[in-house]
């Protein structure tokens, strides 16, 4: 019994030691970078700055006045001036083309008649004037649509009134002004269990636009009571609003690498959506984050407490798409010397309160890179060292490495690693014509995203402080990387492949699984085409890590050897796939297939190699849409009503011609493998056609 009690006395001392000295091990436990300079990048960068920078500029959604559109924006002029005072003195604001823009300025709509009563006014908030709307002065009565659907829309006499909807003014606008109305009142509400206050930034897109008021689902709701009681309501609308025209505004700068004949790694973070809309979260929060990461990395380099990588880092706070096209546009020559692009979107949200994950998104397969496990490695990183885990110690250790803010939570890192998504800037940089792959760090969901509630208040210092120290540890080991990091990344990439040709295999493993007998061939086909697509996107991303060290043969001969370990995974988990068909074909009493069978146009595809011709980059962005007007006619695959290819799938689908090494088959394994609703071969086929006769492949 003593003997006991000794072992339990010494058993409790060492979880004690262990629990107190953080002396222990958690998945994903490893940092691409020395720890002491991953500290440094914690310690120097702050989330209480970059939320201090959103509250700066956009405090609240405040109506843009005339003077704003007259030399540069207040959001430029404050960027450059906050780079400049860190000691970043090439920044400046970049003009790359001029653009019209819609802004109110002034609008009311008051009750009149039974009350006397003010229900907007866009000095109140200016999310409540439908962007699009034209200038009025109305005095009419309201009259009740519903959604407005053609049955609501024909039961009410709209001529001379107001239609009140709970749809989307967009969707209503035209249909209620054809029948008669003057103009529109919505109380939309994309989320109003969650936020009744909520005015979406939205309005109307019309040849013969009116106007268009946003209340919130609260005040709507009111209104629409009294109009379905049968109270005849009227009320006076005003409406100024006006055409500006302005500059397109980069504000940019460059750190500059040890070698100025280096390469370079790109951010970019959009400063304007548009120039009414103002979003704490979208996107002034990436903005703010991207102020802070060149803060800290310049003031580490300047201070010698990290040192200068060899490559530069440039970054470019942007109008979305309308500043990002035209700057790609008008610098190729920088974007070929680019090595990789990080694009912070929405960057900032209290994660626990909205059930939100900060996402990296992955590139597609028609831009295999190195970058993307480099970004996730960190993820899992400040994942694993910013929780507890029961196992390690007695109650509730602190976190191994916590990023936290003065002013933010103390959550753990929620994250999530998703495959590609495109609607922001880095779909620029990927672009076929460009050919920089590019990742987009996100915070998603959003319950605020494109409304009157995206304001500072939404925000998490926290979350900013680690959005910085994950953007800037990815660019940094990128821009740094030797022949030794080159080493390290190539290893992580190697995990990287091992870990995703597994997955996809347990998932062509459970659709095995439960084929029926007329399904099995098909199955068992897609999962062998699933395995041969992975490896070649795995093989072409670790041959991208050669691009960090290209004179290094020590380099070479280990990626080879990463190369021949991977394409051995691939043909064992290839071997399982054999043995679970064989046992699904017994199991169901039927004669499994001795191989995979090819039809007659498979076999023709493995025999076509589509490589991507010199005009391609000579074109540059938006190559596709280029394309001569009379072969989108011949093919009518894309950019037509009757198009059977998504922009977005023939992209990808173009750019996995780039190497010259995939065949058209090839080209459709891979689509199948990374897209649920891929295209069919016949179609991928045709499309390749189209770009040969355009002169854009070979």
């Amino acid at each position: 019994m003593k003997l006991f009690k000794h072992a339990c006395i010494v058993g409790a001392a060492c979880l004690s030691t262990i629990a107190s000295g953080q002396n222990y091990t958690t998945p994903f436990n490893h940092c691409l970078l020395p720890e002491a300079y991953y500290d440094q990048l914690v310690g120097e960068s702050s989330g209480d700055r970059a939320f201090n920078y959103i509250m700066d500029i956009a405090p609240y959604e405040r109506d843009r006045q005339h003077a704003d559109y007259q030399g540069h924006f207040m959001e430029s002029e404050y960027v450059v001036a906050q780079l400049k005072r860190f000691g970043i003195a090439n920044a400046t604001i970049e003009e790359v083309g001029k653009t019209k823009t819609w802004d109110g300025v002034s609008a009311s709509l008051w009750e009149v008649s039974p009350k006397q009563v003010k229900i907007a006014d866009y000095q109140d908030l200016a999310a409540i004037l439908g962007q699009g709307s034209k200038s009025a002065d109305v005095t009419a009565q309201l009259a009740w649509i519903g959604r407005g659907e053609a049955h609501e829309l024909a039961a009410v006499d709209l001529k001379g009134k107001i239609a009140v909807t709970e749809a989307a003014a967009s969707r209503v606008h035209d249909k209620a002004v054809a029948a008669g109305a003057l103009g529109v009142i919505s109380f939309y509400g994309p989320r109003p269990l969650i936020d009744p206050l909520q005015i979406p930034n939205s309005g109307i897109r019309s040849e013969n636009p009116t106007f268009c008021f946003n209340l919130t689902p609260r005040d709507g709701y009111a209104l629409r009571d009294r109009l379905l009681k049968g109270e005849k309501i009227t009320v006076h609308a005003k409406v100024e609003t006006t055409e500006e025209d302005t500059d397109l505004e980069v504000p940019t700068c460059v750190i500059p690498g040890t070698d100025p004949n280096a390469e370079e790694v790109i951010f970019t973070a959009h400063l304007f959506e548009g120039y009414v809309k103002l979003g704490a979260n979208d996107n002034i929060s990436g903005a703010a984050a991207l102020i802070e990461v060149a803060r800290t990395l310049n003031e580490l380099f300047e201070s010698g407490r990290l040192p200068r990588p060899k490559r530069s880092l440039r970054f470019l706070w942007v109008p979305e798409f309308q500043g990002s096209i035209p700057w790609a546009t008008q610098h190729k020559e920088i974007l070929n010397r680019t090595l990789c692009g990080i694009n912070l979107d929405m960057v900032g949200l209290w994660l626990s309160k909205s059930g939100s994950y900060y996402c990296l998104h992955r590139t597609t397969m028609g831009n295999p890179h190195y970058l993307n496990d480099v970004a996730e490695s960190f993820y899992h990183y400040m994942g694993a060292t910013n929780k507890s885990f029961v196992a390690t110690g007695v109650g509730r250790p602190e976190a191994l490495k916590p990023v936290y803010s003065l002013t933010g939570s103390q959550d753990p890192f929620y994250y999530a690693i998703n495959a590609h998504y495109g609607a922001s800037d880095h779909e620029v940089l990927n672009d076929w014509g460009v050919q920089v792959p590019a990742v987009i760090m996100i915070t998603w969901p959003d319950n605020y995203y494109h409304t009157s509630g995206d304001r500072p208040s939404i925000c998490d210092p926290t979350q900013l402080h680690r959005a910085i120290v994950l953007a800037a540890a990815t660019a940094y080991t990128i821009a740094a990387a030797d022949e030794q990091v080159a080493l390290a990344i190539a290893s992580e990439v190697s995990a990287g492949s091992t870990k995703r040709l597994s997955l996809k295999a347990a998932e062509d493993l459970s659709a095995l699984a439960q084929a029926a007998a007329n399904q099995l061939p098909a199955a068992y086909k897609k999962a062998h085409f699933d395995q041969d697509a992975l490896l070649l996107n795995e093989q072409a991303t670790l041959e991208s890590v050669l691009e960090l060290a290209p004179n290094s043969t020590v380099l070479k001969a280990h990626i080879a050897t990463l190369q021949s370990l991977i394409n051995e995974k691939a043909q064992s988990n290839s071997k399982e796939i054999d043995a679970a068909m064989k046992a699904r074909a017994t199991l169901l009493g039927i004669t499994a297939p001795k191989r995979v069978e090819l039809t007659a146009e498979e076999k023709a595809a493995a025999k076509v190699f589509p490589h991507a011709t010199a005009k391609v980059k000579e074109t540059g962005y938006g190559v596709l849409r280029n394309i001569p007007k009379e072969l989108i006619a011949k093919y009518q695959l894309i950019n037509g009503g009757s198009a059977r290819l998504s922009l977005a799938h023939s992209d990808d689908i173009a750019k996995l011609t780039t190497s010259g090494k995939l065949s058209i088959l090839d080209i459709k394994k891979m689509q199948d493998a990374q897209f649920p609703d891929a295209d069919s071969l016949t179609d991928i086929t045709r499309f390749i056609d189209m770009l040969k006769e355009a002169g854009l492949v070979e």
